[in-house]
């Protein structure tokens, strides 16, 4: 430790300011919040469940039912080929595919040529991964009269099976937006910090609301190796970016990248990974790192998997000028832990998981461990729209007091959660919905609250954060 730069850099920012300039020249920082460092891997972590759940929502579009049918309905008429049809479509809506294909079936044997009734059974086909039996269902309708909607949704479906087809295949995202943060700088609580165990109030570094811009890009690849198990190799490569309009010592811009395998062995599918990141912040070179991890998951039904992962990454922090002793948070980073992902529903998924998370630094009220948890939901709404919401719990446990502000060694708690409104460029405006080019840009709405309870008040904030945000889906 170097305790007299430390010394200098906290009596500047916790003393009022002519105190502070007395003891440096310039105006120090303490280090940014953990928060911060992990911003860019929440908005890529939202971007791609929302690029997941609109996935899913285009999917279940010509599945739609009308209105609800049971059995008992379709024996008071058995015959009715329009009741037959909606029974088909609430089988799907209640997750009974193979019951919706019998049922498809059955009709096509009495009318073989209705194109919508053919379009419904190549979809759920296409949703069993029964992938040659959908195309010939496909091409086969696609020979018949059919209005345009009805014929978007067959060439978009005979798109997706091609592309599932392929032996390497690209997903790619483009995206961009405003946001707001109503304390983007993580001012304090009580706008007060400790100093030797006493309050000061502070002169400088009170909570300061900002506007920003964001800006976002990936590009994923997944390769078949041509096993029938379906082993594979993926990986991907993220860019996130955020310029403010007053708080400009937060920009930031962040790369990160991964490169893995996916093995499928008998009842378990294992995801070992190679992990790499580099944060640049305030026009400064802030913190890379690199490291490892594996994921396995267990399929107990077509509704429930568990997995469980580990992963291992050493950050190397730098001084920035602002705050030139941010390079003590330098050390490894371990996290594991167990989790579900349950869909009891086509339009519901459930995703939960617990963990520990130990993080090591250069200074022991730097390093702490504690345990993790997230609870998060994915509804689909219907006409591609969605909604989603998280929640998390952290809780830190430091190894040593910070003795320069206090005697009392920190404890925090922080909780994130956020709800997300997801809809199509089509849905919001009827009349782009027949370009190709619109159909697979999507706007999303999220809110944000973290809250961060420490013993330490220096480190006890809440921020709200409203994202608007537009993105381009591509596939090849």
């Amino acid at each position: 430790m170097r305790p007299l730069l430390r010394i200098a850099v906290l009596v500047a920012t916790s003393l009022p300011c002519a105190l502070a300039a007395a003891a440096q020249p310039r105006d120090a920082e303490p280090p940014p919040t953990v928060q911060e460092q992990q911003r860019p891997v929440q908005g890529l972590r939202e971007a791609e469940r929302a690029a997941r759940a609109q996935q899913a929502a285009e999917a279940l579009k010509p599945l739609e039912p009308g209105r609800t049918i049971t059995y008992d309905d379709v024996l008071k008429s058995p015959d009715d080929i329009e009741l037959n049809y909606l029974f088909a479509q609430s089988q799907v809506a209640a997750g009974d595919l193979r019951g919706a294909a019998s049922t498809l079936e059955r009709i096509l044997l009495l009318a073989p040529d209705l194109a919508r009734v053919r379009l419904l059974y190549g979809v759920v086909l296409y949703r069993l991964d029964n992938l040659p039996e959908a195309e010939r269902e496909l091409r086969a309708v696609s020979q018949l009269p059919m209005d345009a909607r009805l014929r978007e949704e067959v060439d978009y479906y005979l798109e997706q099976i091609a592309l599932r087809s392929k032996t390497t295949r690209f997903a790619a995202t483009l995206g961009g937006g405003m946001q707001w943060d109503s304390n983007r700088n993580a001012g304090p609580e009580r706008d007060r910090v400790l100093f030797l165990d006493r309050p000061f109030e502070l002169a400088t570094g009170r909570k300061e609301s900002d506007f920003s811009g964001v800006m976002l890009a990936g590009l994923r690849a997944t390769h078949d190796l041509g096993y029938d198990a379906g082993h594979a190799l993926v990986g991907g490569v993220q860019v996130y970016g955020q310029k403010q309009v007053d708080v400009t010592e937060l920009d930031l811009m962040s790369v990160s990248g991964e490169a893995g395998a996916l093995y499928r062995a008998p009842g378990v599918d294992l995801q070992p990974s190679l992990f790499g990141s580099y944060l640049h912040l305030s026009g400064e070179s802030y913190v890379s790192s690199f490291g490892a991890g594996v994921r396995a998951s267990h399929r107990f039904s077509r509704s429930l998997d568990v997995f469980a992962r580990f992963r291992f990454d050493y950050e190397i922090f730098n001084q920035l000028d602002d705050s030139p002793t941010s390079d003590e948070r330098s050390g490894a980073r371990l996290q594991g832990g167990v989790g579900a992902t349950w869909t009891p529903w086509p339009r519901l998924r459930l995703d939960g998981g617990v963990g520990l998370l130990h993080k090591h630094a250069l200074e022991d009220f730097y390093t702490y461990t504690g345990p993790v948890a997230s609870v998060a939901a994915s509804w689909l709404l219907g006409r591609g729209q969605f909604l989603l919401s998280t929640f998390s719990f952290e809780l830190d446990l430091y190894e040593g007091p910070e003795k320069i502000l206090t005697e009392q060694t920190r404890r925090d708690r922080i909780y994130i959660g956020g709800l997300t409104y997801g809809a199509p460029l089509g849905t919001l405006l009827p009349f782009t919905a027949s370009s190709k080019w619109l159909r697979d840009t999507l706007f999303t709405l999220n809110a944000t609250y973290l809250n961060e309870q420490s013993t330490v008040e220096n480190y006890q904030y809440d921020d709200w954060r409203l994202t608007v945000l537009w993105t381009k889906n591509f596939e090849f």
